[in-house]
């Protein structure tokens, strides 16, 4: 897949312009996601509608009014699926679909076919996570994602690279009570460059990228009127790349054709995310993606409503007692008849220092003994231990 050949024969555009793609992750907003793995053996799978116009449009040099609309409008759909592999890893897969998208004003140098396909497939995509620093109980996450896009899409949908794309990057997650600062950073490489529209003076040469994040995310559920449930999370985020070549971020090595800026997509994203169901195995959420600079792929504003579902194991332990009422959910309860119903083994139920595996009256407080039968109970008034079934042991 690393070596591809050149993309000239390809019909025109046969580049991903695409600004915006999900998480895997089933408890991740539009762009934010939590820097912890999914439990091993946990399946999610979730399905992400979105509306975006106007995200490819040229533009004059001059005054940067559009003289071209190669995409005016897309409606498409994005289907995820992930599997828990450990405390601290996650492999999942995206696939994207365009339902409907349309052009208009195309010329053959923009796309090669005169106009954008009514429906298309995008660029399947492969996605790992790894855990570096969890932080279920606050303070600093840090994750690393990797992502291996295939070139499976519709070629002049403007959803699908020439070769394969490689995605890493690091994320840093800052959890403080009911919020969470984030911020990632990653380098992509495309295999295959590709010259878009047409070749020649004036053409912009896709190439590596450099995506980052930041945002913040807000769980209002410390307000009670507003989320009695505590199941929602708010969103609020930057996000966009900058090109690493040829051109290179900030107007540098663009050859003053613009193509450093047409290559920088900025955008804020506003998200609400609502679990649903007693143990929120499903979520809904709704957001807006508002483009900040008009940079190839970028909307004028993307609408997207995202909804699915986790099969989650609810009895981790396996004691019998859920997760949301066990006080020790990764550790079985011992079922010995004493204080059996908080889900937390017992190691010494009579809190006379000596663990029940060695004391011979584990629920009736008692003294050492070297003698086995004897260790751990009750002593009388000579100081003698009984043993269970003694008659003149305390031991009921």
């Amino acid at each position: 897949m690393l070596a591809c050949g050149n993309a000239a024969a390809d019909p025109a555009p046969a580049v991903n312009v695409r600004t915006w793609t999900p998480s895997t992750d089933p408890r991740a907003n539009l762009i934010l996601e939590p820097s912890s793995s999914l439990p091993f053996g946990t399946f999610a799978t979730a399905a992400w509608a979105h509306y975006e116009n106007d995200s490819v449009a040229l533009r004059t040099t001059n005054a940067g009014t559009i003289a071209s609309r190669p995409l005016q409008d897309q409606f498409g759909i994005d289907l995820v699926a992930v599997l828990g592999l450990g405390r601290r890893a996650e492999l999942g897969v995206r696939l994207p679909m365009i339902l409907a998208e349309q052009g208009s004003t195309e010329t053959s140098n923009v796309v090669a076919t005169g106009s954008v396909p009514a429906s298309a497939l995008g660029d399947l995509a492969l996605v790992g996570k790894g855990t570096l620093r969890g932080n279920e109980d606050g303070g600093l996450g840090l994750v690393t994602l990797g992502e291996l896009s295939l070139p499976t899409g519709t070629k002049t949908s403007f959803m699908s690279d020439s070769g394969p794309t490689l995605t890493l990057r690091v994320l840093a997650d800052l959890s403080i009570r009911k919020a969470s600062l984030q911020a990632s950073l990653g380098y992509a490489v495309r295999t295959s460059h590709v010259e878009w529209p047409g070749t020649g003076a004036g053409a912009i040469t896709f190439g590596d990228s450099i995506p980052w994040t930041l945002g913040v995310l807000l769980r209002p559920g410390v307000l009670h009127a507003i989320d009695p449930d505590a199941r929602q999370s708010w969103e609020i985020a930057l996000h966009g790349s900058l090109p690493a070549g040829p051109a290179g971020p900030f107007g540098s090595g663009d050859g003053g054709n613009g193509a450093s800026a047409a290559e920088s997509p900025v955008l804020l994203a506003l998200s609400d995310r609502i679990g649903l169901g007693h143990f929120r195995d499903g979520f809904v959420l709704a957001g807006i993606d508002v483009g900040l600079d008009h940079a190839v792929g970028v909307p004028t504003a993307r609408a997207i409503v995202g909804i699915g579902w986790t099969a989650t194991n609810h009895d981790r332990d396996g004691d019998g007692i859920p997760d949301d009422v066990d006080e020790c959910p990764g550790i079985a309860e011992d079922r010995d008849g004493f204080e059996d119903s908080d889900g937390c083994p017992e190691a010494d139920n009579d809190d006379d220092g000596i663990v029940d595996a060695e004391d011979a009256c584990p629920n009736v407080p008692g003294a050492r003994s070297l003698d086995p039968r004897q260790n751990g109970c009750p002593a009388d008034k000579a100081g003698r231990t009984h043993a269970p079934g003694d008659p003149r042991s305390h031991e009921p």
